[in-house]
């Protein structure tokens, strides 16, 4: 894939998806900037045991179908971003590095912030149900990160090792 088709393909996508996939995310951020910042204070206001963990637990159902609706048009939209940055990166940059492996580097930096963004809207809800939820939680997406971490960079590295083994070997 060339730079232009991968443009032409990122625009493509971006006019499929990003309407879609925008009013998806609107609908999710303001359901948790109500339930977040007015409803779950609230619902401590009135009762502090059980009223919060109803609240929390039917926010976080309308919270989470909508941020689901726009993870599939989103996913795309970030491979395809991924790919026009990796080209951009080697022709402003003069790398030597593949495209292929600047891709994959780009993706998981990309997979990383948005696994951190919706882990820090989902934490006022998961700790509305129990504060422990939203460590464990958090425990499970750090470990994920070193995971995504450690296959990119083993992906990187042993393309080089590979190519040095077929030079020499």
């Amino acid at each position: 894939m060339s730079e232009k088709e991968a443009r032409d393909k990122f625009i493509s996508i971006a006019r499929k998806h990003l309407p879609s996939t925008l009013i998806n995310l609107s609908t999710a951020v303001l359901i948790w900037l109500f339930g977040a910042l007015v409803f779950l204070p609230a619902a401590y206001r009135i009762e502090p045991r059980g009223v919060p963990l109803a609240c929390s637990l039917i926010l976080l159902t309308g919270f989470s179908i909508f941020v689901f609706k726009a993870l599939g048009g989103l996913r795309l939209l970030l491979e395809s971003t991924s790919d026009v940055l990796a080209y951009e990166y080697i022709r402003r940059r003069k790398s030597k590095i593949p495209i292929e492996k600047l891709k994959t580097v780009v993706r998981c930096i990309f997979c990383v912030a948005a696994a951190l963004i919706l882990y820090a809207l989902y934490s006022p809800f998961l700790t509305a149900i129990h504060p422990s939820l939203s460590g464990l939680v958090l425990v499970l997406i750090v470990l994920w990160i070193f995971w995504m971490l450690f296959k990119t960079v083993n992906a990187v590295l042993l393309g080089r090792h590979r190519r040095r083994l077929i030079e020499y070997g």
